[in-house]
């Protein structure tokens, strides 16, 4: 399901260029067929407001990796229907070695890409890092987007980052500037 106001936000945020975006969480034997009827749905409103929506592959949630993604979008056969590429939750699947192939296999289908500063491995606070921290290179990933292709939007992820958020916000700021 959905939030019931979401029709009419849709409906407001027409023309705005606003991706939609949003996660499938749960688990049942028909996880798919639930989740692509409710899908189709979304991106039909979506689409009648020129917008577009995206998947949030998430840990945990039923769709938790690039790969549920890119079943879910295959199944819904919308035009209008992409994912988010996100850092920590892609590094949490522990796909790393697969870096390549998996974004080569996506790309058609990625409308956004949100990167953090990350160690390659830990739990949430080792994963979401100010931008210019931890182990994970983040430049050669970006380095490697724009090998392949990508042009489409960048966001930081700041979820529950530790510490003061200006403070945070200035040694991203100063990363994404060396980058």
């Amino acid at each position: 399901s959905f939030d019931p106001g979401l029709p009419e936000a849709i409906r407001q945020l027409k023309g705005s260029g606003a991706l939609i975006t949003f996660t499938i969480n749960g688990k049942s034997d028909d996880a798919d067929e639930r989740s692509v009827a409710v899908i189709r749905q979304v991106a039909d409103m979506a689409a009648e407001s020129g917008l577009r929506v995206a998947l949030y592959p998430h840990h945990g949630f039923h769709v938790a990796r690039i790969e549920d993604a890119l079943r879910v979008i295959g199944k819904a056969q919308r035009k209008n229907l992409g994912l988010v590429f996100n850092l920590c939750h892609w590094l949490r699947s522990g796909d790393e070695p697969n870096l390549v192939p998996r974004l080569k296999e996506a790309l058609p289908h990625i409308y956004m890409v949100s990167i953090n500063g990350a160690d390659h491995t830990g739990d949430w606070d080792r994963l979401i890092q100010p931008l210019g921290r931890g182990e994970f290179d983040v430049k050669a990933f970006l380095r490697t987007l724009k090998e392949l292709g990508y042009a489409g939007p960048i966001g930081l992820q700041c979820y529950n980052v530790a510490g003061d958020r200006e403070e945070n916000l200035k040694l991203s700021m100063k990363a994404w500037r060396e980058f």
